[in-house]
């Protein structure tokens, strides 16, 4: 039964009409040439959203057209209820179409409580499917790094840094040879240019 009850919410089957109970059949109130019948209702799982449903979507039906009957819904366990048809006509015949009646509504409610159940159960799928792709790529990532092996990829020292990517000495020998007196100045007023340490000036002709 457990199994069964199981079956059934996944499929959206929260509710079941198991038939006629004739031996309730009484004659309506204020409606004298008219009945009222009951059907037995089995639930699954049953919530208020699911009574609330029923009573939204059973507004305005009428179970039996020629006649101003409605729906009621009685439940008396979190399992097991009745619905109601007043003011149908005591035709048995009519009665058939009531029954088909009563089953289509409890489809369509069922249908609109798993609508309603259905988007926070996706979105907490969505959320978590999201979740384990960043989590597979970024650990491709990481493994595609070499992080995850035994031989962890190994970071260049600082001392290993080559001494021409700090200052090259052709770079380095030209600022100095280069450099600037500025005690000594042209007619112009602009530092001469003098030359390094060790380096003879060329005569002038």
């Amino acid at each position: 039964m457990t199994e069964r009850s199981n079956e059934d919410v996944v499929h959206g089957r929260y509710a079941r009409l198991t038939g006629l109970v004739p031996q309730l059949t009484t004659p309506s109130r204020h409606h004298e040439e008219l009945v009222d019948i009951w059907f037995a209702v089995q639930w699954t799982e049953r919530q208020a959203d699911w009574d609330e449903a029923f009573t939204r979507l059973s507004s305005g039906r009428r179970p039996d057209p020629e006649n101003p009957s409605f729906f009621s819904l009685f439940p008396h366990s979190t399992c097991n209820g009745l619905i109601v048809a007043r003011h149908v006509s005591p035709d048995r015949r009519v009665w058939q179409k009531v029954e088909e009646a009563a089953r289509s509504l409890i489809e369509i409610v069922n249908e609109e409580v798993a609508t309603q159940r259905e988007p926070s159960g996706k979105s907490s799928d969505v959320g978590h499917g999201a979740w384990s792709l960043r989590v597979r790529d970024a650990t491709a990532f990481l493994v595609s790094l070499g992080w995850f092996s035994d031989h962890k990829p190994a970071l260049p020292a600082v001392n290993s840094v080559p001494r021409s990517a700090v200052c090259p000495e052709d770079a380095c020998s030209a600022a100095r040879s280069t450099s600037v007196d500025p005690t000594r100045t042209t007619t112009s007023g602009h530092a001469l240019a003098q030359p390094a340490a060790g380096v003879r000036p060329s005569a002038t002709r």
